[in-house]
């Protein structure tokens, strides 16, 4: 589990639910105890901000796909974008 700094509020709904006692408040944010997380995810369900994510490990190629898709994407908005300008002179 990782902690979203961003999106934590420092609430404390997921030490309470925190099976392992594996989550503390540092600095009005959460922090998790890799070490005692026994990933049951209940701070995941609990979170009100979603700032608790499960990080999952991705075989290379399925990110060089992720990664070829979005550099296409992001062509072919680059060129609509270009046509919108080109039409509107």
């Amino acid at each position: 589990m990782h902690i979203r700094k961003d999106l934590c509020r420092g609430c404390g709904l997921c030490v309470q639910s925190c099976p392992a006692g594996a989550i503390s408040i540092r600095w009005d944010q959460a922090v998790i105890d890799q070490d005692k997380c026994n990933k049951c995810c209940l701070c995941l369900d609990i979170c009100p901000q979603e700032a608790i994510v499960e990080l999952k490990p991705i075989e290379k190629e399925e990110l060089r796909s992720t990664v070829t898709s979005l550099n296409q994407k992001t062509s072919d908005l680059i060129e609509r974008i270009e046509n919108i300008r080109l039409r509107s002179r």
